[in-house]
Formats: structure tokens, sequence, C-alpha cells
């Protein structure tokens, strides 16, 4: 019969779940624990021992060569992160129409704002219903230097 084992612990389940598909999509059988109770209660990961990533013992070899590959990892990074190796594209599309006043960049977004955001009527109201603020103001923001517009 064959033994399974805890490959690797990890203390973040996005990160578990991401290394489970790709030993998965290189064809090693393996499935996750404490997944749902870590995800559902973060505060039981440590006293648990984290969500851990079991497989075969025939197949830990095999998993070690996968994830150690850094080529893949680079490569997966960039496809993950929806980015390619041409900066000039990325910097094209993060351009704006927009020009911020007071350093002159066009890397601006029309954004919640971070600075007076609520309105004294809004605030007025949800201090008397006892809940979040329903309405927040929207301005230029200038990923730059933080000017809002």
């Amino acid at each position: 019969m064959d033994k399974i084992v805890v490959f690797e612990t990890y203390y973040n389940p996005i990160e578990a779940n991401i290394v489970k598909e790709r030993l998965v999509d290189s064809g090693i059988q393996c499935f996750l624990s404490d997944e749902n109770t870590t995800t559902i209660n973060p505060l039981y990961n440590q006293a648990i021992g984290g969500v851990k990533l079991h497989l075969f013992e025939y197949d830990v070899m095999a998993a070690r060569k996968v994830l150690d590959d850094q080529h893949v990892q680079v490569t997966l990074a960039d496809e993950v992160a929806g980015f390619d190796n041409h900066s000039e594209r990325i910097s094209e599309e993060m351009k704006s129409d927009e020009i911020c006043p007071k350093c002159g960049s066009d890397h601006v977004g029309y954004v919640q704002a971070t600075k007076n955001r609520f309105s004294i009527l809004t605030m007025l109201f949800s201090i008397l219903l006892m809940i979040y603020p329903f309405n927040a103001k929207k301005t230029h923001h200038c990923f730059n230097c933080g000017n809002e517009f």
C-alpha cells in the first residue's frame, strides 16, 4: 500500500492552492487538509499547524523538481500577474488623459477619495443608523505623488 505524507505546510491557503494546482497540472496527485478551517477562522492557523499539502511518498522527489524549476516560476508569476516582458506596452496602458497638476504625471485614475471621502450628511446618517457610510466621494488620484484633485 502506498504511503501518503505531508509534503509541506502553508500558513496562507491561497499559496497552498497555487502550489497544489501546479502539482496537479504536472500530473502529481495531491490534496490539502485543514484548508477550510484556516480560511474560515485564520486565528486557528497556528494552532492546527497551517494548511497541509499531502501527496504520495513516491512523488516527493518529482514534486520538489517541479517546484524548484526557476524558469517555470518566473514565467508563471508573469502570467498570473498579467504582465508580459514588454514594459513599454504596460506603461502605455496605464497612461491617462488626465494630468496631475502637482507633478505633471499621467499615471492618474478616477478612484474613491482617500482624504475627506465622506460628506457631513453621509456621516450623520451613518452615525444615526449605526452603519458604515454608504456614499463615498470619487476623485482623480495621482499614483506617483498621491495628489487628489
